[in-house]
């Protein structure tokens, strides 16, 4: 099977510049859903009809190197105009074509399987080929979905707008999804032979339906296991609501494969995300783009954590950010740390409150708990950082790397001024304001002299 996925239109009721089709949900353009879902039920020959930004519709689409891109022409040419664009793929081909829109993001794998599995079981055990197959579903409200009318004998006859149906077709409950499969040289010759709407001009795949019908094509129906399948996105509202369903179905996944989520409606899980299992999240995590959390992790309440590799056993505590870096086994990062890009926490470590680390190694067993930032660092092993210590990397023009030996001690306070070596086993005394190198196993204490004036503080407090 083939597939057409339509995505050249302006999407005018999201009132963006923006093509509508490369909105993000959950981190991902609309689109790449589309093409996910198409791709995981079998279908490898995919074309995409661009249009409006068709470059910025292209650029989102990287890592689907294989798709090939059709341009329509008109975007205004309707759905039936935008398949005619991309023929070429399909003009000589024997079997069918699925067509999808770009903006359906919520129909599964499972039942594109399954309407191609229901096309070949009419084929082996009916003895015919299908005009067409069309993803239905019945909905409490139909309201501004075309209606799917049908004969006694449950074949389709043709689909209607709402614009267009009479008082008994709007009283209809299955709806049109817009997503066919259509068999090719059927589909070639309906194509060129439907005529434009009247009032729009444009080509409706809708009429294909009907010049099929009237040609002896048979039509079915086929009804989605889940109504919210069929439900596309057509406005910023719809858009929050797809990505909400989206979102829980991600969490569900991880749920069935034994990882704990607290309010899940509250969490957010990007669809590049990997779990380990027994892994905890707390309400309000936050885990994007190509993440993965080790077995038995616990992510608190509030956190961020992005593009990041998180070993197993690793406490995240609450309101704590990690980018494009990697905490190894048994860690505790926060409450409220901030690991930036290009971070290694090693084994066992302990990043604490309000600390921040950039661009920087950080080596096994380290304690750093309090108010410190250790930038362009690399500290050995088992260091103790103390509160509110400072490695000041940057002289205006360039960053300086600061290196720390295993089982120095920096007391509480002290200003590392890179460049800057602190050998192993050495310790620097608090308050410190160290700008030379520090040799394996010395101490050093660098303090302005303490001067005391007896009574002069009283007397400035009484003034």
């Amino acid at each position: 099977m083939r597939a057409i996925v339509l995505a050249a239109g302006y999407g005018t009721r999201f009132k963006s510049e923006k093509p509508k089709v490369i909105h993000s949900i959950l981190g991902k353009p609309m689109l790449w859903y589309v093409l996910n879902t198409v791709k995981s039920s079998g279908i490898e020959n995919i074309g995409v009809v661009v249009g409006y930004k068709a470059q910025e519709v292209k650029e989102s689409l990287g890592e689907f190197e294989d798709v090939v891109f059709f341009h329509q022409k008109n975007p205004r040419g309707g759905t039936a105009d935008a398949v005619m664009s991309a023929i070429d793929m399909w003009r000589s081909y024997e079997g069918y074509v699925l067509v999808i829109n770009g903006d359906s993001p919520l129909v599964s794998s499972e039942t594109l399987k399954q309407m191609q599995r229901y096309l070949i079981m009419v084929e082996e055990y009916e003895g015919f080929k299908l005009g067409g197959l069309v993803l239905t579903s019945q909905l409490p409200d139909p309201t501004g979905y075309g209606r799917v009318v049908k004969a006694e004998n449950d074949k389709v006859l043709r689909i209607v707008e709402e614009k267009d149906a009479s008082h008994e077709e709007k009283a209809i409950k299955e709806v049109n999804s817009g997503i066919y499969m259509f068999y090719a040289p059927y589909l070639l010759s309906a194509l060129f032979k439907i005529r434009p709407n009247e009032k729009t001009g444009e080509l409706y795949l809708t009429d294909v339906v009907e010049f099929f019908v009237e040609n002896g094509h048979e039509i079915r129906s086929f009804m989605a296991s889940d109504p919210i399948e069929v439900l596309g996105v057509n406005t910023r509202w719809e858009l929050a609501l797809a990505e909400n369903v989206i979102k829980l179905k991600l969490v569900r996944f991880w749920a069935e494969r034994g990882v704990t989520v607290h309010s899940p409606e509250t969490v957010w899980i990007e669809p590049d995300v990997s779990i380990g299992e027994d892994v905890e999240i707390y309400p309000g995590a936050i885990l994007k783009g190509k993440t993965k959390i080790g077995k038995g992790s616990v992510v608190g309440a509030g956190s961020v954590i992005e593009n990041s590799e998180i070993g197993e056993r690793v406490e995240v505590q609450p309101y704590s950010v990690i980018r494009k870096s990697k905490v190894d086994n048994k860690s505790i990062v926060g409450p409220f740390a901030h690991i930036r890009e290009k971070s290694y926490i090693g084994e066992k470590s302990h990043i604490g409150n309000f600390v921040e680390v950039k661009k920087s190694k950080i080596g096994d067993r380290v304690n750093a708990k309090h108010l410190s930032y250790l930038g362009d660092a690399q500290i050995g092993d088992r260091v103790n950082i103390g509160a509110g210590v400072i490695t000041a990397n940057y002289d205006g023009k360039k960053k300086h790397k600061t290196k720390i030996g295993d089982k120095a001690f920096i007391g509480s306070n002290s200003l590392l001024i890179a460049p800057i070596e602190v050998g192993k086993l050495s310790y620097v005394a608090g308050g410190s304001v160290i700008s030379k190198d520090v040799p394996a196993g010395a101490l050093v204490v660098e303090r302005a002299e303490l001067k005391v004036f007896e009574g002069k503080g009283e007397a400035k407090i009484k003034k």
